[in-house]
């Protein structure tokens, strides 16, 4: 990350742009046994310094501190295995005083990113629903340590539509709303995270043509996609995915006029935590590039949210949204 600070490119474009990646000192965990030897460069040769199967001690730290050594290199031969030691010592990035909000929060969307990629890829992965519960718990400790940290992670967002940056960025909004509400309970805060991450994994059984065609659906594949919220609770059944997180999957569309799919809840019967993940989802999804339609500015959002969908959603929610996203602006 160090060598690339001044661009934002994924795990992928870095390893294969150099396989030996550098990882700076405040990243690595002490007192852990590392999945990877670490190297320094020397006259542009990369000299091993420490096998994978020593753990990393305090006295390593001071030592290379000592002569200035400020950053380390591992190999990697893929996105995966660079994540992999992101992903292992990533509660220690979130933690460190010495670690920037921007680097927390780049480390941090890639790994997210990457995980619910390895979701959608492989839905009965409990594997990755694990690591999901780790990112969500991590982003919520961000959010909490800094006012700039939503600012920062909603910014590496991409314009262009991907059902996998859409889950983080809706995980992202729906945290950081449910914050504005007043809400600070961390067990809710998880559970709503890990439903809105999830939202959308009952796409991964939807057709492909159907998710990427160009045009407006036709009635038959219309009925196929709006099964997918059943689809994503049927395949969180059987993991350890919270209730309330199942409950969002399954509620995300619902709206409070008793219009929404696919039990048509009306009114109090759709949960705060599933309206707040049904505004985040469709505000995304209109601010992103899709096959069939531009992104659209954020005020035409609020526009078609505030009129065009006039009483989907609870409005003080709506006003509370709009708020925050106003807030983090000017901040």
């Amino acid at each position: 990350m160090a060598e690339n600070a001044n661009k934002k490119i994924s795990f992928a474009e870095q390893v294969a742009e150099n396989p030996f990646q550098p990882i700076e000192l405040e990243f690595i965990t002490i007192d852990t046994v590392l999945d990877h030897d670490l190297y320094l460069k020397s006259d542009n040769k990369y000299v091993l310094y420490r096998k994978a199967s020593l753990p990393f001690t305090m006295k390593d730290k001071h030592r290379l501190q000592d002569s200035r050594t400020k950053v380390l290199f591992i190999r990697c031969e893929s996105e995966r295995e660079l994540r992999r030691f992101y992903e292992s010592n990533l509660p220690n990035i979130i933690d460190s005083p010495k670690v920037t909000v921007k680097q927390k929060a780049e480390v941090l969307y890639q790994c997210a990113t990457g995980i619910a990629q390895d979701i959608f890829e492989n839905p009965s992965s409990k594997e990755s629903i694990g690591k999901s519960r780790e990112v969500v718990n991590n982003t919520i400790k961000l959010l909490g340590k800094s006012s700039d940290s939503f600012l920062q992670i909603i910014s590496l967002s991409s314009h262009d539509y991907y059902t996998y940056t859409h889950c983080v960025n809706v995980m992202t909004f729906s945290i950081g709303l449910l914050s504005s509400l007043g809400i600070k309970d961390p067990v809710l805060l998880k559970e709503v995270g890990a439903g809105a991450l999830l939202h959308d994994i009952g796409k991964a059984k939807v057709p492909i043509h159907i998710l990427n065609k160009p045009g407006p659906l036709t009635d038959e594949e219309w009925v196929v996609m709006k099964q997918h919220p059943v689809f994503g609770y049927e395949m969180l059944h059987s993991t350890p995915t919270p209730e309330r997180g199942k409950e969002i999957v399954i509620q995300h569309h619902e709206k409070i006029s008793g219009i929404g799919y696919p039990k048509g809840l009306k009114g109090d019967a759709v949960p705060l935590a599933s309206q707040v993940v049904s505004i985040c989802d469709a505000y995304d999804a209109m601010t992103t590039n899709r096959c069939y339609q531009k992104a659209l500015k954020p005020f035409q959002a609020f526009q078609i949210i505030t009129h065009e969908m006039r009483g989907h959603f609870d409005p003080k929610i709506v006003e509370k949204f709009i708020q925050m996203l106003n807030l983090k602006k000017k901040a």
